[in-house]
């Protein structure tokens, strides 16, 4: 079953659900950037305590986020098998799992934010941010479960329309919860972000599963089939826990990264955390793409017509050339504007002394964002395939051996500057680029299967 009217694994056909991705994404990315500028505007203190807080937030709650989207895999195998009664199946074992993940994150809620940050006054912020992340972290498994049912068919005008109107209620209770309301609200500051991106993402999640359990869907797509299934369950699982921990491993490899910057210097810590701003704010770009791979790809192995895989890869590269392309012109013409909006209040002491090494690591960024975008790439090619094994050892090894390691050691013991630390970002994205595409010009990833021959009861 065609997923559009072009070419299959076309540039044409890649774009075109690409892009309500990549804007579905961009409104995603739009709110925590939108989470870090409001609080650099609050407070250096309150921006630098969300990077460092978030960071390791993300590292606890991304590897469930992960794991529950694998219904896509599922979802675009049986919608190119034309097994279309199936494709509910998979979605509701997911949402299973979101419901227990209550028991991770409460707990986790409760005591984990002490565990990480300790009890001192300096680290408070931390853990308030980290908190209310956890808190609704069973709601952000939901939505990414949900979210693959979408995605997996190709319809992504829904996820592109409900994420621009969760962005423009995240802006309006940002900027209502940090700043306050005189006389209504009081001023939350870092407590006010973390609660504005927790409604965002309730809000996203109940309206999805509104439209997942209408009638059309409930009588061609078995979204009314409910049950959990041990089977269906176990073989999602096993398919997507891979996935999972390569996103914690990473993740908290990340966070080690920000811990270090933390320690030696505000100036370490700045710098890393308006990189990752602008990574962040990019990074819909490759997300949007690279789901859009696994989508056209897991539809390409579902119908058995996998010769036309080569081609999704070749757009996409296509694709994301074009991307750097466009963003290093915006950069050099409103660099300015960005920088002012993340000092505020430097003085222009502080900004002469900062801001030669700052742009010498946006411009890393942006390089970093292109192979970052190729590495994604792969990755959806290998998601669609059910080739997460292979992800999980590989990326893992590579995020710790080619990023994490070097920068403790020519950083943190050396004493190299905060370039450095930027240049081994590029290290591990274009080693993980070589050890990806090796992997997909050698064939073993066609052999895997994923979705069941026969119903499971």
């Amino acid at each position: 079953m065609a997923l559009t009217k072009y070419q299959e694994g076309s540039f044409r056909e890649l774009f075109s659900i690409s892009l309500p991705l990549m804007l579905s994404s961009f409104s995603m990315m739009l709110m925590l950037f939108v989470d870090r500028l409001l609080l650099a505007h609050y407070s250096t203190a309150a921006l630098n305590s969300a990077v460092n807080a978030s960071t390791l937030g993300w590292g606890l709650l991304f590897g469930w986020v992960v794991l529950t989207n694998i219904t896509e895999v599922f979802v675009a195998q049986y919608h190119g098998a034309q097994q279309l009664n199936r494709m509910g199946e998979p979605v509701w074992q997911m949402i299973w799992l979101s419901l227990f993940s209550f028991l991770f994150f409460i707990p986790m809620a409760i005591w984990g934010s002490e565990w990480f940050y300790g009890s001192s006054p300096e680290t408070a912020m931390e853990r308030t941010y980290m908190r209310w992340m956890l808190l609704f972290g069973p709601t952000f498994a939901a939505y990414a479960a949900l979210s693959g049912f979408f995605v997996g068919q190709g319809q992504t005008k829904l996820i592109t329309l409900l994420a621009i109107g969760a962005n423009i209620i995240n802006v309006f209770l940002d900027i209502s919860l940090i700043f306050g309301i005189e006389g209504v609200v009081p001023s939350m500051g870092i407590l006010g972000a973390a609660i504005a991106t927790s409604l965002g993402s309730l809000f996203q999640m109940l309206v999805l599963f509104y439209f997942f359990l209408k009638k059309e869907n409930r009588e061609k797509k078995g979204t009314g089939n409910f049950y959990f299934r041990p089977l269906a369950f176990w073989q999602c699982f096993k398919i997507g826990s891979p996935g999972a921990m390569f996103a914690l491993i990473e993740i908290m490899g990340w966070a080690a990264f920000y811990q270090m910057m933390t320690r030696l210097s505000e100036v370490h810590i700045t710098i890393a955390g308006i990189c990752q701003s602008l990574f962040m704010l990019l990074l819909f770009f490759a997300e949007g793409v690279s789901k859009a791979a696994t989508t056209i790809c897991g539809n390409l192995i579902g119908a058995k017509r996998t010769w036309f895989i080569s081609h999704v890869l070749k757009a996409g590269i296509r694709i994301h050339l074009l991307f750097l392309l466009v963003i290093s012109t915006l950069f050099v013409y409103f660099h300015p504007l960005l920088i002012d909006q993340f000092l505020p209040y430097a003085t222009p002491e502080y900004r002469a002394f900062i801001e030669i090494k700052l742009m010498n690591c946006l411009y890393a960024t942006l390089i970093y964002v292109f192979f970052e975008g190729i590495r994604w790439l792969l990755s959806g090619i290998l998601t669609a395939a059910g080739d997460t094994t292979f992800l999980l050892i590989a990326g893992s090894l590579s995020v710790w051996i080619l990023m994490v390691v070097p920068v403790y050691f020519f950083v943190v013991k050396i004493q190299a500057s905060v370039e450095v630390a930027l240049y081994f970002w590029l290290l591990f994205s274009i080693g993980s680029v070589i050890i990806y595409y090796w992997r997909y010009a050698s064939g073993l990833w066609k052999s895997k299967s994923i979705i069941l021959e026969k119903p499971v009861l």
